[in-house]
């Protein structure tokens, strides 16, 4: 129903509203932190420093299950401009491994509104429904991802013309050129179990008005592992009206809720521009302004609220995208009523010269055969 909506020439200026171009940043002094990331989806997002707690629920739940099988991460997720996703299942998402009723409910609640060759979004959406833990550390302009649960790290020295990706389950490593290390690719879309269809995308002209406006309000401040934050919630709505031929009527929203600390975003140097395994801010979700089936619509844009400091590291991150494509099913007090990206940062630590092992390949390692 929104597809037309959501390719429609106005997304440059959708984008330009959800991420104001910003210059890019000098490379962050040396840091680590452990990163949580997961879906919510008919459950009630965890609140801003409550880190520790969630850790906590990860220990367990590894000690319960010492061998979980590796799941594929790194899914891009650019290219969208708004997912419409109802939601539904029961239950918590607190450590515990997703059930398939709330892993289904992704599927369909995606492919109804959008339809299968967005089953990218809802492979990455699975795969994160249990909380993940990734490790991080940047030191030198370079960077270290340990991937815990499949036990693997990559690390990216692009200014040295490396990403050496290492195997520690079994002690091998292969190294690539930066342009040419290998991309996951997404695994077909299920069909989905219940309710309609997807309907066809008409392919006649089509006009419309569609109104995009952005609004932020200050959360105020909070100390988020020993780190002061700024609280900051925005919300952008995108709505159709008067809508003919291959434009539709329909409106969605995206909200973020982050907590920004005082430290600069590490950035890594002369890496190619990569996606995060989910959507941290509501900048990385947007799409190119290719129109689709002739809908060119007319188009007006606002923002009011503060504007949240640029290249500043969340220590919380909540991205929750949803809207009039599928009708949700009832939500617990409290849910989140569409789907829900969600970050956690702590256990920051300062990097130095003596960290530089780091990001070298261990000697006990070998070369992985080709």
């Amino acid at each position: 129903m929104l597809r037309p909506l959501l390719r429609a020439s106005a997304a440059v200026a959708f984008a330009a509203l959800l991420a104001p171009a910003v210059p890019d940043a000098a490379p962050a002094p040396g840091i680590a932190y452990d990163e949580i990331v997961r879906v919510v989806v008919g459950a009630t997002p965890p609140p801003p420093g409550n880190f520790q707690a969630d850790m906590n629920a990860l220990s367990v739940a590894a000690a319960a299950s010492p061998t979980p099988a590796p799941r594929k991460r790194g899914i891009s997720l650019g290219n969208i401009a708004s997912v419409i996703a109802g939601g539904g299942g029961a239950g918590s998402i607190a450590g515990a491994v997703a059930s398939d009723a709330m892993a289904n409910a992704v599927d369909n609640a995606v492919q109804q509104s959008l339809g299968a060759q967005f089953g990218a979004l809802a492979a990455a959406a699975r795969g994160f429904l249990s909380p993940h833990l990734i490790r991080y550390a940047y030191w030198n302009g370079w960077e270290r991802a340990d991937d815990v649960t499949a036990q693997t790290a990559t690390i990216r020295k692009c200014d040295a013309g490396q990403v050496i990706h290492l195997d520690l389950a079994h002690k091998t490593y292969t190294v690539y050129d930066p342009n040419s290390e290998p991309v996951p690719t997404a695994p077909p879309m299920p069909a989905p179990r219940r309710g309609r269809p997807a309907p066809s995308e008409p392919q006649q002209p089509g006009t419309g008005v569609a109104s995009l406006t952005a609004t932020t309000r200050a959360l105020g401040a909070q100390r988020i592992e020993s780190y002061p934050t700024s609280g900051f919630d925005s919300t952008v709505t995108f709505a159709m009206t008067q809508s003919t031929g291959s434009c539709r009527d329909g409106s969605a929203s995206l909200q973020e809720v982050e907590y920004l600390s005082a430290l600069p975003r590490p950035t890594v140097n002369a890496c190619p521009i990569r996606r995060p395994p989910v959507p941290t801010t509501a900048g990385e979700v947007v799409m190119p302004s290719a129109p689709s089936g002739g809908c060119r619509p007319t188009f007006s844009a606002k923002r009011s609220g503060p504007t949240p400091p640029s290249n500043r590291l969340a220590l919380y991150s909540l991205v929750t995208i949803s809207g009039s494509g599928a009708t949700p099913a009832p939500q617990p007090s409290g849910a989140s009523s569409g789907l829900g990206f969600l970050t956690e940062r702590g256990n920051l630590r300062a990097l130095g010269a003596s960290d530089a092992g780091l990001f070298a390949i261990p000697s006990d390692f070998t070369k992985a055969a080709p």
